[in-house]
Protein backbone atom coordinates (compact mmCIF):
# COMPACT_ATOMS: atom_id res chain seq x y z
CA UNK A 1 0.00 0.00 0.00
CA UNK A 2 2.86 2.58 1.24
CA UNK A 3 4.68 1.87 -2.68
CA UNK A 4 1.55 2.08 -4.28
CA UNK A 5 0.62 5.45 -2.39
CA UNK A 6 4.55 6.53 -3.39
CA UNK A 7 4.16 5.98 -6.83
CA UNK A 8 1.11 7.80 -6.84
CA UNK A 9 2.56 10.61 -5.32
CA UNK A 10 5.31 10.54 -7.75
CA UNK A 11 3.25 10.48 -10.74
CA UNK A 12 1.07 13.54 -9.36
CA UNK A 13 4.72 15.12 -8.83
CA UNK A 14 5.42 14.82 -12.26
CA UNK A 15 2.17 15.65 -13.49
CA UNK A 16 2.34 19.01 -11.77
CA UNK A 17 5.81 20.10 -12.57
CA UNK A 18 5.02 19.48 -16.23
CA UNK A 19 1.65 21.27 -16.24
CA UNK A 20 3.31 24.15 -14.31
CA UNK A 21 6.48 24.18 -16.35
CA UNK A 22 4.30 24.35 -19.46
CA UNK A 23 2.38 27.21 -18.22
CA UNK A 24 5.49 29.10 -16.85
CA UNK A 25 7.10 28.86 -20.06
CA UNK A 26 4.65 29.16 -22.28
CA UNK A 27 4.64 32.60 -24.53
CA UNK A 28 3.17 34.03 -27.18
CA UNK A 29 4.90 35.68 -30.18
CA UNK A 30 4.10 38.91 -31.15
CA UNK A 31 4.26 39.48 -34.87
CA UNK A 32 6.05 42.81 -36.36
CA UNK A 33 3.97 46.16 -37.40
CA UNK A 34 4.66 47.60 -39.83
CA UNK A 35 7.52 50.39 -38.74
CA UNK A 36 8.75 47.45 -36.90
CA UNK A 37 9.11 45.70 -40.00
CA UNK A 38 10.94 48.50 -42.11
CA UNK A 39 13.39 48.96 -38.76
CA UNK A 40 14.20 45.09 -39.13
CA UNK A 41 14.56 44.98 -42.60
CA UNK A 42 14.94 47.37 -44.84
CA UNK A 43 18.29 49.14 -46.34
CA UNK A 44 19.84 45.55 -44.50
CA UNK A 45 20.57 42.44 -45.98
CA UNK A 46 19.20 39.23 -43.98
CA UNK A 47 20.43 35.98 -43.83
CA UNK A 48 18.21 32.86 -42.88
CA UNK A 49 18.85 29.79 -41.40
CA UNK A 50 19.80 26.93 -43.44
CA UNK A 51 16.13 25.26 -44.39
CA UNK A 52 13.55 27.30 -46.83
CA UNK A 53 10.22 26.45 -47.97
CA UNK A 54 10.41 27.48 -51.49
CA UNK A 55 7.09 26.49 -53.88
CA UNK A 56 5.40 24.48 -51.16
CA UNK A 57 8.88 22.10 -50.59
CA UNK A 58 11.40 22.38 -48.02
CA UNK A 59 15.14 23.64 -49.35
CA UNK A 60 18.01 23.24 -47.72
CA UNK A 61 19.31 25.92 -48.40
CA UNK A 62 20.76 29.47 -47.30
CA UNK A 63 18.71 32.85 -47.92
CA UNK A 64 20.52 35.85 -48.51
CA UNK A 65 17.42 38.72 -49.09
CA UNK A 66 18.01 43.20 -49.37
CA UNK A 67 15.13 45.52 -49.45
CA UNK A 68 15.39 48.99 -50.47
CA UNK A 69 13.43 51.80 -49.56
CA UNK A 70 11.17 52.29 -52.95
CA UNK A 71 9.74 48.46 -52.48
CA UNK A 72 12.52 46.36 -54.35
CA UNK A 73 14.01 43.46 -53.22
CA UNK A 74 16.82 40.85 -54.03
CA UNK A 75 16.81 38.01 -52.82
CA UNK A 76 19.91 35.18 -53.60
CA UNK A 77 20.33 31.49 -52.58
CA UNK A 78 23.44 30.08 -51.71
CA UNK A 79 23.40 26.88 -53.43
CA UNK A 80 21.08 26.96 -56.97
CA UNK A 81 17.84 25.23 -56.29
CA UNK A 82 16.64 22.52 -59.18
CA UNK A 83 14.47 24.12 -61.75
CA UNK A 84 14.78 27.78 -60.47
CA UNK A 85 17.51 30.32 -60.71
CA UNK A 86 19.94 31.14 -58.12
CA UNK A 87 19.32 34.81 -57.67
CA UNK A 88 16.05 36.59 -58.04
CA UNK A 89 14.38 40.66 -57.92
CA UNK A 90 11.34 41.02 -57.06
CA UNK A 91 8.72 43.62 -55.13
CA UNK A 92 7.11 44.08 -52.07
CA UNK A 93 4.79 46.11 -49.78
CA UNK A 94 4.40 46.47 -46.41
CA UNK A 95 0.99 46.68 -44.58
CA UNK A 96 0.47 49.30 -41.29
CA UNK A 97 -0.16 45.87 -39.51
CA UNK A 98 3.00 44.33 -40.60
CA UNK A 99 1.64 41.86 -43.12
CA UNK A 100 4.25 42.15 -46.39
CA UNK A 101 3.73 40.69 -49.81
CA UNK A 102 6.69 39.49 -51.56
CA UNK A 103 6.46 39.05 -56.03
CA UNK A 104 9.38 37.54 -57.32
CA UNK A 105 9.93 37.38 -60.71
CA UNK A 106 10.93 33.85 -61.07
CA UNK A 107 10.68 32.15 -57.24
CA UNK A 108 7.18 30.55 -56.47
CA UNK A 109 5.99 30.96 -60.21
CA UNK A 110 5.73 35.02 -59.79
CA UNK A 111 2.70 34.52 -57.20
CA UNK A 112 2.53 37.57 -54.76
CA UNK A 113 3.42 35.86 -51.42
CA UNK A 114 1.81 37.00 -48.16
CA UNK A 115 3.40 36.94 -45.12
CA UNK A 116 4.32 37.95 -41.24
CA UNK A 117 7.50 38.16 -39.82
CA UNK A 118 7.43 37.04 -35.98
CA UNK A 119 9.85 38.18 -32.84
CA UNK A 120 12.10 36.08 -30.83
CA UNK A 121 15.15 36.94 -28.97
CA UNK A 122 17.65 36.23 -31.25
CA UNK A 123 15.82 35.76 -34.76
CA UNK A 124 12.79 36.60 -36.94
CA UNK A 125 10.96 33.93 -38.03
CA UNK A 126 8.77 34.16 -41.53
CA UNK A 127 5.36 32.74 -41.36
CA UNK A 128 3.25 32.88 -44.73
CA UNK A 129 -0.37 33.81 -44.59
CA UNK A 130 -1.79 30.24 -44.33
CA UNK A 131 0.45 29.99 -41.15
CA UNK A 132 3.22 28.01 -43.36
CA UNK A 133 6.36 28.11 -41.66
CA UNK A 134 9.15 29.41 -44.40
CA UNK A 135 12.10 30.63 -42.19
CA UNK A 136 14.14 32.33 -39.96
CA UNK A 137 16.77 34.91 -39.88
CA UNK A 138 19.12 35.37 -37.24
CA UNK A 139 19.64 38.62 -35.93
CA UNK A 140 23.47 38.11 -35.45
CA UNK A 141 24.02 37.98 -39.40
CA UNK A 142 21.37 40.82 -40.28
CA UNK A 143 23.85 43.75 -41.95
CA UNK A 144 23.25 46.83 -42.67
CA UNK A 145 23.52 48.36 -46.26
CA UNK A 146 23.14 45.41 -49.11
CA UNK A 147 25.56 43.13 -49.51
CA UNK A 148 24.15 40.83 -52.17
CA UNK A 149 26.10 41.55 -55.83
CA UNK A 150 23.27 41.26 -58.45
Amino acid sequence: MFILNMKRLAIFNVLMLTVTSTLAYAMTLDSLNGPQFKQAFVGKTVISVATDNLNGHTIDNTFSMFMDNNGNVLGRMSQKPKNEPQMDKGVYTVEPDGTFYITWQHWDGGKKLCGRIFNTQNAYISIDCNNVFHTAFMKEAIQSGKVLNE
